[in-house]
């Protein structure tokens, strides 16, 4: 699709993406239920930091966004408990809704 801006012409990709999970938001954390047939994320990032995760990890979170043009939002959150697919991570600013993508931010 192209269109024209006040600024000339511009492109806009249009693109389908599935969510592996969705958000769940509670009073001072936010909950992020992967589901089942995407649990190879949940794997690949216990195997970066191990069977027991480690409290504080930052995580960046893509997840669907109800303001602005953008459809996609990317959140880092702070990892405070892991139960199988269900990762607790403290309070966003995100909307209930589908998650799209979580990964593990590398420590500085």
């Amino acid at each position: 699709m192209i269109s024209e801006s006040k600024l000339g012409w511009q492109k806009t990709m249009l693109m389908t993406v599935e969510p592996i999970g969705s958000i769940r938001k509670s009073a001072n954390k936010t909950e992020i239920l992967i589901y089942s047939e995407f649990e190879q994320v949940v794997s690949n990032m216990v195997q970066k930091f191990g069977d027991n995760p480690e409290k504080g990890q930052k995580l960046l979170v893509v997840h669907k966004s109800k303001d602005g043009i953008n459809q996609l939002k990317v959140t880092e959150a702070t990892l405070i408990e892991r139960n199988g697919n269900l990762l607790t991570v403290s309070k966003m600013d995100a909307s209930e809704g589908p998650v799209v993508d979580i990964s593990t931010q590398p420590s500085s």
